[in-house]
């Protein structure tokens, strides 16, 4: 096997891990992690990693693929979330671009900022990368739920509509950062093993 093949091999399969991971997690919903009062999630890690170690497309793939798979729990009644399932009742497109569409753009956002910073020290990128990533996710899905729902945040937590931006920001404030610096952490981590054990290779 020629040294093009076994790249292409070598892609696959890590492309193959990372989306079997990216479904384990959506579907068991056991990507959570404590932190303090704070439960920060780290679903947004393996597309992450797919984009540093792999490329653009995979992380668009594995991007797309929790945003699909997030969408059709809502859909099918299979998640405890009270807002998405109210706003999917309410319009199914509507929250199918707000399940799907920042989803995507973390895979691709991550892929774009994992080549733009390949001449700077590896470390360096797996942490901005990792950080940047996992804010695109926060602010593409708050952002956009806040913009089309944002009576069904305020009905479901029995507040007034004009309260709901302060909602959001205190979320985005708290538990977007905590994710962006847990996520930071483990894309370094976890891609640097990954180098190491490539090296020895």
């Amino acid at each position: 096997m020629n040294s093009k093949n076994k790249m292409s091999v070598q892609y696959l399969a890590r492309l193959a891990m990372l989306l079997a991971i990216v479904i384990i997690f959506t579907v068991f919903n056991i990507a959570n992690i404590p932190v303090g009062p704070i439960v920060a999630t780290v679903y947004q890690v393996p597309v992450i990693i797919g984009a540093c170690l792999l490329d653009v497309k995979a992380g668009a793939i594995l991007g797309g693929a929790w945003g699909l798979l997030n969408f059709w729990l809502a859909i099918t009644g299979q998640t405890t979330d009270v807002v998405a399932l109210t706003a999917i009742s309410e319009s199914p497109f509507g929250y199918f671009c707000v399940s799907f569409l920042p989803r995507l753009a973390v895979g691709i956002v991550a892929g774009l900022l994992a080549k733009w910073l390949t001449k700077k020290s590896s470390s360096v990128s797996y942490i901005v990368t990792g950080a940047l990533g996992s804010l695109t996710n926060t602010v593409g899905y708050l952002g956009l739920l806040y913009l089309l729902f944002k009576h069904v945040i305020a009905s479901a937590y029995g507040m007034d509509v004009s309260a709901v931006f302060g909602l959001v920001l205190s979320v985005a404030g708290t538990n977007g950062l905590v994710e962006a610096v847990v996520s930071a952490i483990l894309v370094l981590a976890i891609c640097k093993a990954v180098n190491a054990l490539d090296r020895k290779k």
